[in-house]
């Protein structure tokens, strides 16, 4: 059961590594070296030190005219003028005040040097007391990819690893957790979800707003980590199976449908195929306007209908939608909203026309912040 959550800071609690990345790109430019963001790819989450001295290196910059101490008091200006004017919160912080009313242990792990971390906390509303633990750069001698931070917090708590949850966003945090021993949920805040499953985490999601209420440790956990393999698919958890049906398949089967589109009002015709992530199984539909406009019923809900109708409970692995307008309409806000039912974050929305290559989407892309319904989290 979970007793304990570990949280870093920049990209999990704050959303600040932009800033970060713009203050960085700032430095080098004020020292004549054109640095882009993917400079600073490997150094993010790996403290201040790093975050300068690894780029300068990757960028062939050495002293001078790069100076780190120059670097850091660069940053430390700009950073607290910037956060002033920026909203820096990412959705779901609140969860840090949550879980200690529910009686689970928080900490704090940054890798940031103790005033960024300070200032993130009152930035984003939080006070010390909301931590049981606050750990930083000065607090360590190794930082991230290293397990030090992490090993710690668990040593401050009294905490076994098997017991805490660390949340990260980055993949040499990820590392850091998993090789203190933890289970690591990362964020997709600043890298992909192959980037963290290839970094070892555990399980993925968009960000702290997408865990589902929860009443205690044991719930949490549940929610996490589901049981049997399943995986959260809106407000259904689903075995995903084997799911190798190519784009090609499915954009056929939603331009075949369309053909049947009933659109006599509109001459509006839609077709939609959806691909069952628990049986491999292609569901297509169009759409079927009425004399009564509010009983037309939109492809996309139409293939979800049929897809139910045959296998029950389903999660949403991809699905097409094909029309011909250019560019390729969206599904309407009805739909999104029947779609989120039964689909994730990263559920593809393949937006098709006869004029234009696909447009790919992640379902979070065109609703951020789905309803589903307290009781079905």
């Amino acid at each position: 059961m979970i007793k304990a959550l570990l949280f870093d800071m920049d990209g999990v609690l704050a959303d600040s590594e932009g800033i970060s990345l713009e203050i960085g790109l700032a430095y080098f430019h004020s020292i004549g070296v054109n640095a882009v963001k993917e400079s600073f790819a490997s150094s993010l989450g790996c403290g201040e030190r790093t975050f300068f001295d690894k780029t300068a290196a990757v960028l062939g910059v050495s002293e001078p005219p790069y100076s780190y101490d120059d670097a850091s008091a660069f940053f430390r200006k700009e950073y607290i003028e910037r956060i002033r004017d920026n909203q820096i919160a990412l959705p779901g912080s609140c969860i840090v005040r949550k879980a200690r009313e529910k009686g689970i242990l928080t900490a704090l792990c940054s890798s940031a040097p103790e005033w960024k971390v300070r200032a993130n906390i009152e930035a984003i509303r939080l006070e010390d007391k909301d931590f049981d633990f606050i750990a930083s750069g000065k607090d360590i001698k190794r930082n991230k990819p290293e397990k030090d931070i992490y090993a710690l917090a668990l040593i401050a708590l009294g905490v076994d690893a098997s017991d805490a949850v660390v949340f990260e966003d980055s993949e040499g945090g990820i590392i850091s957790g998993k090789r203190a021993g933890c289970r690591t949920v990362s964020m997709l805040t600043t890298i992909t979800r192959e980037q963290a499953e290839k970094a070892g985490a555990d399980a993925v999601i968009e960000n702290l707003s997408s865990i589902p209420d929860f009443s205690d440790g044991e719930d949490l956990e549940a929610a996490l980590f589901p049981p049997d393999g399943k995986v959260r698919y809106g407000a259904v958890l689903i075995r995903p199976g084997k799911n190798d049906v190519p784009d090609s398949v499915l954009i056929e089967e939603a331009r075949k449908a369309r053909e049947h589109g009933y659109a006599p009002y509109s001459g509006f015709r839609v077709g939609a195929a959806l691909l069952s992530a628990a049986s491999g199984k292609v569901y297509s539909g169009c759409n079927v306007e009425n004399s009564s406009y509010g009983a037309t019923i939109c492809a996309e809900r139409n293939a979800i209908t049929t897809a139910i109708a045959s296998e029950g409970v389903i999660g949403i692995e991809k699905i097409a939608v094909y029309s011909d307008d250019d560019p390729p309409a969206p599904p309407c806000a009805v739909c999104l909203q029947v779609l989120a039912e039964f689909s994730n974050p990263d559920t593809e929305v393949l937006l098709v026309t006869p004029h234009s290559d696909p447009i790919r989407y992640r379902f979070s892309e065109l609703l951020p912040i789905p309803f589903i319904f307290p009781t079905m989290r």
